[in-house]
C-alpha cells in the first residue's frame, strides 16, 4: 500500500472508533468535551478522514450541535436508537434486510459468523443484536488496526483491505445509506443531523479505500 493509503486507514480508524461511540452509546459529558476540545480549539476541526466541500458542512454542522443541551442531545439519541417508543431510526442490519423487519435476523447471523471468522466476539455486556451498525464501526476500527498494526511491522495491510471490502459490501453498504438518510430526518439536533452526514462521507472513503460497491438490495424500510 502507498503511504497516502495508509494514512487514509489510518485517520478511518479513528473515525471508526468514534461512530462506534458515536451511534452506540448515549452521549455524555465526556463525549461533547473531547469533541469541543480545549479552549477554542474543537477536534471536529481536525477531522482524521479527508472530505470534499459539501461534506465538510457535516462538520459544520454538528459543530453547532455541541451547544445543544446534553439532556437535549440524550433524548433524541434515546428517541432514535433505543425507545421506548417506536425508534425513529432503528440501527440494526436486520430490520431493513428482512421483510418482518424483526431484529436477530438472517443478515445478525451473518455479521456475527463474519465477525467469528476473524477472531471477533462482540460482548458488550447487554444481549443485544451484532448487527448494530455502531458495533460494525467497532469492528472496521478492528481490521483498520489490524493492517496498520502488518504495516507497521513490515507485514501487508492489503488482506485486512479485503476483508473491509467483503464486510462492507455485503454487511454495511446494502443497508447503512438507508439508515443514516432516516437517521438524517428524524434528528432533532444538529449534532445528530451532522453525524449521519459525516458518517456517510465516512463509508463513502472506506469504499474508496477498499474499492468496496454500494450494492442495490431490497430494503423493507
Amino acid at each position: 500500500m502507498t503511504e497516502q493509503q495508509l494514512h487514509q486507514m489510518a485517520g478511518l480508524h479513528i473515525a471508526s472508533q468514534f461512530f462506534y461511540r458515536f451511534l452506540h452509546q448515549a452521549p455524555d459529558a465526556e463525549l461533547i468535551q473531547a469533541l469541543q476540545g480545549d479552549g477554542d480549539v474543537c477536534l471536529l476541526d481536525h477531522w482524521p478522514v479527508e472530505l470534499n466541500d459539501e461534506d465538510q458542512q457535516a462538520l459544520a454542522i454538528m459543530k453547532a450541535g455541541l451547544d445543544t443541551h446534553l439532556s437535549e442531545l440524550s433524548q433524541d439519541y434515546a428517541d432514535l436508537f433505543v425507545g421506548p417508543n417506536a425508534l425513529l431510526a432503528a440501527p440494526w442490519g436486520s430490520v431493513y434486510l428482512t421483510e418482518d423487519q424483526a431484529n436477530c435476523g438472517q443478515p445478525t447471523l451473518q455479521v456475527k459468523a463474519f465477525y467469528r471468522e476473524y477472531g471477533v466476539e462482540i460482548d458488550t455486556g447487554e444481549n443485544e443484536p451484532d448487527d448494530h451498525i455502531g458495533l460494525m464501526f467497532a469492528f472496521l476500527a478492528h481490521l483498520t488496526e489490524q493492517g496498520l498494526q502488518a504495516a507497521g511491522n513490515g507485514g501487508e495491510a492489503e488482506p485486512w483491505i479485503t476483508a473491509a471490502k467483503a464486510f462492507l459490501e455485503h454487511h454495511i453498504l446494502t443497508w447503512a445509506p438507508r439508515f443514516l438518510t432516516i437517521m438524517g430526518e428524524n434528528a432533532r439536533s444538529d449534532f445528530y443531523k451532522g453525524g449521519s452526514l459525516l458518517c456517510k462521507a465516512t463509508l463513502d472513503s472506506f469504499a474508496e479505500l477498499t474499492g468496496a460497491q454500494f450494492k442495490i438490495v431490497k430494503l423493507y424500510r
